[in-house]
Protein backbone atom coordinates (compact mmCIF):
# COMPACT_ATOMS: atom_id res chain seq x y z
CA UNK A 1 0.00 0.00 0.00
CA UNK A 2 1.67 3.16 -1.06
CA UNK A 3 1.57 6.77 0.82
CA UNK A 4 -0.21 7.94 -2.69
CA UNK A 5 -2.88 5.89 -1.50
CA UNK A 6 -3.09 6.81 1.69
CA UNK A 7 -2.93 10.18 1.18
CA UNK A 8 -5.62 9.90 -1.78
CA UNK A 9 -8.36 8.36 0.77
CA UNK A 10 -7.74 11.26 3.55
CA UNK A 11 -7.93 13.96 1.29
CA UNK A 12 -11.07 12.01 0.22
CA UNK A 13 -12.43 11.35 3.78
CA UNK A 14 -11.77 15.48 4.62
CA UNK A 15 -14.31 16.50 2.35
CA UNK A 16 -17.07 14.26 3.52
CA UNK A 17 -18.05 10.92 5.32
CA UNK A 18 -18.13 7.91 3.00
CA UNK A 19 -18.64 4.18 3.18
CA UNK A 20 -16.44 1.75 2.28
CA UNK A 21 -17.50 1.06 -1.17
CA UNK A 22 -17.88 4.84 -1.80
CA UNK A 23 -14.10 4.94 -0.94
CA UNK A 24 -13.09 2.27 -3.04
CA UNK A 25 -14.67 3.53 -6.17
CA UNK A 26 -13.78 6.75 -6.14
CA UNK A 27 -9.72 5.36 -5.50
CA UNK A 28 -10.31 2.19 -8.23
CA UNK A 29 -9.71 0.00 -6.06
CA UNK A 30 -10.92 -3.33 -4.69
CA UNK A 31 -13.58 -2.91 -1.53
CA UNK A 32 -10.45 -5.41 0.26
CA UNK A 33 -7.59 -2.93 -1.02
CA UNK A 34 -9.62 -0.01 0.67
CA UNK A 35 -10.33 -1.31 4.00
CA UNK A 36 -6.69 -1.97 4.58
CA UNK A 37 -5.93 1.73 3.67
CA UNK A 38 -8.60 2.35 6.17
CA UNK A 39 -7.17 0.16 8.48
CA UNK A 40 -3.80 1.62 8.03
CA UNK A 41 -5.67 5.19 8.29
CA UNK A 42 -8.34 4.34 11.76
CA UNK A 43 -5.00 2.61 13.41
CA UNK A 44 -2.98 5.88 13.12
CA UNK A 45 -5.64 7.70 14.52
CA UNK A 46 -6.37 10.12 11.47
CA UNK A 47 -10.03 8.57 10.73
CA UNK A 48 -12.95 8.00 12.74
CA UNK A 49 -15.90 6.00 11.57
CA UNK A 50 -19.38 5.97 12.89
CA UNK A 51 -23.08 4.47 11.79
CA UNK A 52 -25.50 6.77 9.92
CA UNK A 53 -29.27 7.20 10.30
CA UNK A 54 -29.02 3.49 7.97
CA UNK A 55 -26.56 1.82 10.18
CA UNK A 56 -24.00 2.13 6.80
CA UNK A 57 -20.49 2.55 8.72
CA UNK A 58 -18.95 5.36 7.11
CA UNK A 59 -15.32 7.15 7.30
CA UNK A 60 -14.06 10.54 8.01
CA UNK A 61 -10.97 12.49 8.79
CA UNK A 62 -10.38 13.07 12.26
CA UNK A 63 -9.26 16.32 13.66
CA UNK A 64 -5.33 14.84 13.62
CA UNK A 65 -5.62 13.62 10.20
CA UNK A 66 -7.57 16.95 8.83
CA UNK A 67 -4.36 18.93 10.21
CA UNK A 68 -1.99 16.67 8.52
CA UNK A 69 -3.00 17.67 4.56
Amino acid sequence: MSAKLRRRALELLSGSPLTLREVAEALGISEKRAFKVLRYLFEKGLIDSFKDDEGRRRYRASKSGSTTL
